[in-house]
């Protein structure tokens, strides 16, 4: 594989990483006007600083690929640690991740609850459409943090049925953040003028946060299935090389072309379809390691049997995290 280049940020990728704060900030600014009873000024800046901050965080991506010191804090940290206390570190943020997804679901409640009490309390309430706003955009990237780092492959195999659990609940919480701030912002809109409104479409929300998440445990489900399926085939082409029945070509691209469909699976993302948004179901570079040992055995099948063991025990680990999801009629 070649190495990708880094290349130099432009002025104007410059320009679009200061609007990252000055979104946030005019966003910040318009709670506080349409709490002022400035609604429409309040209104246009909440609206265009959440435009101004998601267009300005694009520009952020990549931006430490090529800072040294990070790395070298990282491995002098490796070197110092020991294994004991790695993983207290790796349970600490895990703790974190279920803390912050289950105070979520506890505000959640709370406002709701704030709502019905004092249903015309706008200026009240509209505080939390912004807090509902950053849950849903940021929930999935502190999931991605809590995840450990870097662990060892024994580990990581051990561990990736729970990985795959917690990037669909996270997915799931964070959908039901989105579409409560979008019944928020409907609420802030309208309860004054068309309060009639709010009963259609909280409904309609309510209706697409349940198929939404619905479709996030469906998605999990079949993708577990086919990837189940197509490392079974994987398995019995492997098994079939060292045999002295038909052409050995023939044998051997049987297994190449099984496992491009276990590496498309392994390279899907488990709770969504947006590829930047979402957690693949093994990382990209587990994946790149593990085609290239997987080319290894299958060129040394033809003359070594045991060629492909570390490799089955690879599978064996997939179709483990796979077995409790399988789901044929999903």
């Amino acid at each position: 594989m070649s190495r990708l280049r880094l290349s130099t940020p432009t002025p104007r990728i410059y320009v679009w990483r200061i609007m990252l704060p000055i979104g946030f900030a005019a966003n910040v600014w318009g709670n506080e006007l349409y709490s002022e009873s400035r609604h429409w000024a309040g209104l246009a800046l909440f609206f265009g600083g959440l435009a101004l901050a998601v267009r300005g965080a694009k520009s952020w991506r990549g931006i430490s690929n090529g800072w040294q010191t990070p790395k070298r804090i990282r491995l002098w940290a490796s070197l110092k640690w020991d294994s004991g206390w790695k993983k207290y570190w790796e349970s600490a943020k895990l703790t974190v991740w279920a803390i912050i997804v289950l105070g979520l679901l506890l505000y959640g409640w709370k406002v709701l609850g704030g709502i019905l009490n004092q249903p015309d309390g706008i200026t009240v309430h509209f505080p939390h459409t912004l807090s509902m706003m950053l849950a849903w955009g940021l929930l999935p990237f502190v999931a991605q943090w809590a995840e450990p780092n870097d662990p060892p492959r024994a580990v990581l195999l051990k561990l990736l049925g729970s990985k795959i659990w917690r990037a669909v609940i996270t997915r799931t919480v964070a959908n039901c953040a989105g579409f409560y701030f979008a019944g928020l912002s409907v609420y802030t809109l309208t309860f004054t003028s068309r309060p009639t409104f709010l009963v259609p479409v909280v409904v309609t929300l309510g209706v697409a946060a349940i198929a939404t998440g619905h479709k996030t445990w469906t998605r999990l489900r079949k993708l577990s299935t086919q990837l189940y399926g197509n490392v079974q085939e994987l398995k019995r082409d492997l098994a079939a090389i060292p045999g002295n029945t038909g052409n050995i070509e023939d044998r051997l691209n049987s297994a190449r072309r099984s496992w491009d469909l276990v590496s498309l699976d392994l390279w899907t993302n488990v709770d969504t379809g947006y590829g930047l948004l979402g957690t693949p179901f093994l990382p990209g570079d587990i994946v790149a390691e593990l085609a290239l040992a997987m080319e290894e055995s299958i060129v040394a099948l033809e003359h070594d049997k045991n060629a492909a063991k570390d490799v089955l025990i690879f599978l064996d680990a997939i179709q483990e995290a796979c077995f409790a999801r399988i789901d044929s009629v999903a």
